[in-house]
């Protein structure tokens, strides 16, 4: 089967992780079959639209590399892809089940439901409601329609015993239509609710297999419902396990999730987010390592994911961003960290930098922080004022800069060697000399390992930082003429 899925975000903030998988998942599954992804965005609760956040969604998608084939901006024969622009289809829809007697009016105000539900609640029963307007008689109803009392429009629910949802993740789950009671369909306002919207829209884009979260498994028996009364033939269902944060709530916007926008600032990659958000609820396996997304895609299966809620663990996100910028292609590394790379002067290119800091990286923000010590030479940081004073640490740099002076050994490697051995020649220890040696050249005593930091800057440049630091006037250290 040619599948035909659809990610339909409502545009009421950024992508957190909850909606990359979700978004990840129906692309896998119409990449791995040849099939169709679509993006619709929902937004018929207009309450809880935020101007713009549906082209930041879609932004965010590219950037992730999870282009679809239909919808939002690209098109297609099913469109519009924008819930807002559809209205006729639902009024169609309306005219269609008021026609067949299966929809009513309901005139009832928001303060007797919430009474009645007030009353369920404190009865100890699930809210439902209880059919106030099923008994008016048509002539009423007619009545107070020609008047135009506000009223929404609810469904008749039968009195069919189970529903039953095949669900690809769950399996078998059933509802008794008896506990759902006659939901609404079109709000006062003349506009779709979420089920009839979403019901409409599958059936006319034609979509084959729903993949949404958990917390729309409780909807999917109304939107049967929906499906059989207007005709349509439903779709495959597959609810996914919540992901929820480190204390176990829900991911969720509101509940201050991180974005994909905000991820990215912090310097993650796309494939990094990727292979974190598929393995939230899908266990792969741990050697097969990082994928790209046409690994995954031939390797996906809905049957192997799990019922059980999923866990987002930041750390786990780190370890694979730092595991694939660690891997990659120094020409690739440098090239992928724009905003995250200040300018740098002409002694230095950017590639050679990036190759230098590569093996520290947890994030793309990490690299300024790794690299603009050694470009600028400081200012001195409090750790790194330390080191200069500690005692001995100017026996052990006058000791150093003469092999700087000297340089005469083949590579960074040798020069570090013989800095620390003529430091140890003159009584100081590795644990003085070379924060002293950093501090001097960086103006941190924490950092790049020495090598590195003497590779990067050459023996001229590595001397005439430490022969400035020993020009300054430092309180003097009365061992430091006579080490022990």
């Amino acid at each position: 089967m040619n599948e035909r899925v659809r990610f339909s975000p409502s545009p009421s903030g950024g992508l957190h992780l909850g909606g990359v998988r979700t978004a990840l998942f129906n692309w896998l599954l119409a990449r791995r079959d040849g099939g169709t992804f679509i993006l619709r965005i929902e937004d018929t609760d207009t309450a809880r639209v935020v101007p713009g956040a549906a082209e930041t969604i879609a932004a965010d998608l590219r950037w992730l590399g999870l282009e679809w084939d239909e919808g939002f901006g690209a098109g297609g024969e099913q469109g519009p892809y924008i819930q807002s622009q559809r209205a006729s289809f639902y009024q169609e829809a309306l005219q269609s089940l008021r026609d067949r007697g299966l929809v009513y009016p309901c005139f009832c105000t928001s303060d007797e439901l919430s009474a009645a539900r007030i009353a369920d609640e404190s009865a100890g029963r699930a809210p439902r409601y209880h059919g106030t307007c099923t008994s008016m008689s048509s002539a009423e109803r007619d009545a107070r329609l020609e008047r135009g009392q506000a009223h929404t429009w609810r469904f008749a629910v039968p009195d069919r015993g189970g529903i039953v949802v095949d669900d690809l993740v769950h399996g078998r789950v059933e509802f008794q239509s008896a506990d759902i009671g006659d939901f609404v369909v079109v709000r006062s306002s003349g506009g779709p609710v979420y089920d009839l919207a979403c019901v409409v829209d599958d059936a006319a884009m034609n979509i084959t297999t729903v993949i949404r979260g958990d917390d729309h498994l409780a909807n999917t028996a109304r939107q049967i419902l929906l499906h059989e009364a207007l005709g349509h033939v439903a779709p495959h269902w597959a609810h996914l396990p919540l992901v929820t944060a480190p204390g176990g709530a829900p991911l969720s916007k509101s509940g201050g999730a991180e974005t994909v926008a905000e991820l990215r600032e912090q310097g993650f990659v796309p494939l990094a987010l990727i292979n974190h958000a598929v393995r939230l609820g899908w266990a792969l396996p741990a050697e097969d390592g990082i994928l790209s997304l046409p690994a995954l895609a031939e390797r996906f299966e809905l049957s192997a994911v799990s019922r059980a809620s999923a866990t987002h663990d930041p750390a786990h996100l780190r370890a694979v961003n730092a595991q694939i910028l660690r891997g990659m292609p120094q020409r690739v590394l440098a090239a992928s960290l724009g905003s995250f790379a200040a300018p740098l002067p002409e002694w230095i290119s950017l590639e050679e930098l990036a190759g230098a800091v590569q093996q520290e990286l947890v994030t793309r923000r990490d690299f300024d922080a790794l690299a603009r010590p050694v470009v600028d030479g400081g200012p001195l940081d409090e750790a790194g004022a330390d080191a200069l004073r500690a005692q001995g640490a100017r026996v052990a740099l006058e000791a150093m800069v003469q092999v700087l002076r000297a340089c005469d050994a083949e590579s960074a490697e040798e020069v570090a060697r013989q800095c620390r051995g003529a430091a140890k020649a003159a009584g100081v220890a590795p644990r003085v000399a070379l924060p002293a040696l950093r501090a001097a050249l960086t103006g941190r005593a924490h950092g790049l390992p020495i090598d590195t930091v003497l590779g990067l800057l050459g023996c001229d440049r590595a001397c005439a930082r430490v022969e400035a630091h020993l020009a300054l006037t430092l309180p003097p250290d009365p061992e430091d003429s006579n080490p022990a």
